[in-house]
C-alpha cells in the first residue's frame, strides 16, 4: 500500500463499516495525492460522513486498511487527529464564546504553541474576515461567517490535510462560493 512518502495523503483498500448487519461503507478503496482536492459525491446514506470519520479516526473500520498523513486508521488515530484539520457540517463552535473566545478554545485544543497563538488568531480573524466581530458572540454570526470561523479553527494547527464534511450545507450561495474560492486559494498555499 502507498504510503505519505509516495506523495499520498490518504490511501484506502478495502475499507468497510458495518453497524450490525447494516453496511454503511462497502469496500471503498482510493488514493489521494498530497496537496489535491478530493470528494466524495452521493445521496443521503452512501456513507460519505462515515467515511471521512473513519478516514479522521473517529471511528473504527470495520474491515480493510487505510493510512492517513503517513499514519494508520486503525493502529494510530490520535496520530492522525493531531495531522489533520476537520470540519464538520454542523460547525462545531461554541455559540455562546465571542470568535476571539472560540479561537483561543480551539489552539488549545490542538496544542497550538504558545509563542504562535496571537499570530495564529489574527491569521484566522483576517482569512475569515471577521476583523469588526471578533469580540462578537458566535450565536449572532450569519451562517457565511460561522463557516469561514469553522474553517479557521480546523485549520489552526496547520495541518497537512484538511477534511470537510458537507462545509456548505445552510449556507447561501454567495458565501458558498467564497468558502470555495477560499478552500482554493488555501489550497493553492499548500
Amino acid at each position: 500500500m502507498p504510503s505519505l512518502t509516495d506523495g499520498f495523503a490518504v490511501v484506502v483498500q478495502d475499507l468497510e463499516k458495518r453497524f450490525g448487519d447494516f453496511i454503511a461503507v462497502n469496500r471503498i478503496s482510493l488514493q489521494v495525492r498530497t496537496g489535491e482536492i478530493f470528494g466524495f459525491l452521493g445521496p443521503n446514506g452512501a456513507g460519505k460522513s462515515t467515511t471521512i470519520r473513519m478516514l479522521c479516526g473517529l471511528l473504527t473500520p470495520s474491515a480493510g486498511r487505510g493510512m492517513v498523513a503517513g499514519f494508520d486508521i486503525v493502529r494510530e488515530p490520535e496520530k492522525i487527529k493531531a495531522h489533520i484539520g476537520y470540519m464538520s457540517q454542523k460547525f462545531s463552535l461554541y455559540e455562546d464564546l465571542t470568535v476571539e473566545e472560540n479561537i483561543d478554545f480551539y489552539s488549545g485544543v490542538y496544542r497550538v504553541p504558545k509563542e504562535k497563538r496571537a499570530q495564529r488568531k489574527e491569521w484566522v480573524i483576517e482569512m475569515a474576515g471577521l476583523q469588526a466581530h471578533r469580540h462578537s458572540r458566535t450565536a449572532i454570526l450569519s451562517g457565511g461567517w460561522k463557516q469561514r470561523l469553522a474553517l479557521g479553527c480546523a485549520i489552526l494547527h496547520e495541518p497537512p490535510i484538511l477534511f470537510l464534511d458537507e462545509p456548505t450545507s445552510g449556507v447561501d450561495p454567495i458565501s458558498r462560493r467564497a468558502f470555495w474560492e477560499l478552500i482554493y486559494q488555501l489550497a493553492g498555499q499548500g
